[in-house]
C-alpha cells in the first residue's frame, strides 16, 4: 500500500492502508485499563482510588489530538473505500503536507480504479513531543506515536484483484506531527512511518 509523505518527501498510500497487526493496547498507550479489579475476598483491602483526570494545558492538547489523529485515520479510510472519490473529511483531519499527499492519493486510487476493503485501526496513541504553550497558554504543536492496524484492510482494482505488494507489512508505527489550525487539531505532517511489531 502506498505511504504517506515522511520526511519531505510523498510516500505510497497503498502501504500506509495495508501496514499493521493488532497490537495489546495499554493504559500508557492511550487504551482502556484491561486489569481485572482487585480481589474482593480480603477484607481488608479497598478498592484502588480511580486517578483524577488532568487538565493541564499537553494533557488537553494530547488528548485533542489524539482525538483528531483517528479521525484523519477514519478519513483516509473514507477515501481509500470510495476509490479516491469521498475527500471531504480530509480537511476536517489534515492539513499542509499531509493534506496535499492524501488529495495526491485520491486521484491515483481514481486514476488507477483502486478502492479499499477493510478498515485500519489505531491500537495506540502515546505523545512523543509537546510544544510548548502559546501565549494564552495552549499547546499548538505536537509529535503523536501511533501503532496503525491494516490487517482487516486492502486495497483491490476494478476486477476486484488485490493490489497489495508482496511484503507489506502488516503492522506499522507512525510518527505524525499534529498542529492546531484555527483551534482544531490536523495531521499536519508524517515524520515517519516503520513496519515493526507494536
Amino acid at each position: 500500500m502506498p505511504r504517506r509523505p515522511a520526511l519531505g518527501t510523498t510516500t505510497a498510500a497503498l502501504c500506509a492502508l495495508l501496514a499493521l497487526t493488532a497490537c495489546q493496547g495499554s493504559p500508557e498507550a492511550g487504551q482502556p485499563n484491561t486489569a481485572p479489579p482487585p480481589s474482593t475476598s480480603d477484607p481488608t483491602s479497598s478498592p484502588t482510588p480511580s486517578p483524577t483526570p488532568s487538565n493541564t494545558p499537553e494533557d488537553v492538547a494530547v488528548a485533542a489530538a489524539s482525538v483528531a489523529y483517528r479521525g484523519f485515520v477514519a478519513a483516509t479510510d473514507a477515501m481509500y473505500r470510495s476509490g479516491g472519490r469521498n475527500v471531504t473529511a480530509l480537511n476536517k483531519y489534515a492539513s499542509g503536507v499531509m493534506l496535499r499527499a492524501e488529495l495526491v492519493e485520491a486521484e491515483k486510487f481514481r486514476g488507477y480504479k483502486w478502492h479499499s476493503v477493510g478498515s485500519l485501526q489505531v491500537v495506540w496513541i502515546k505523545p512523543l513531543s509537546i510544544g510548548k504553550p502559546n501565549a494564552s497558554g495552549q499547546i499548538d504543536s505536537l509529535i503523536l506515536s501511533a501503532c496503525v492496524d491494516s490487517s482487516k484492510a486492502g486495497a483491490v482494482d476494478s476486477k476486484g484483484k488485490s493490489v497489495r505488494l508482496p511484503g507489506t507489512p502488516n503492522q506499522t508505527v507512525d510518527e505524525m506531527r499534529m498542529r492546531r489550525v484555527q483551534g482544531s487539531w490536523k495531521a499536519d505532517f508524517a515524520q515517519s512511518r516503520k513496519p515493526t511489531k507494536c
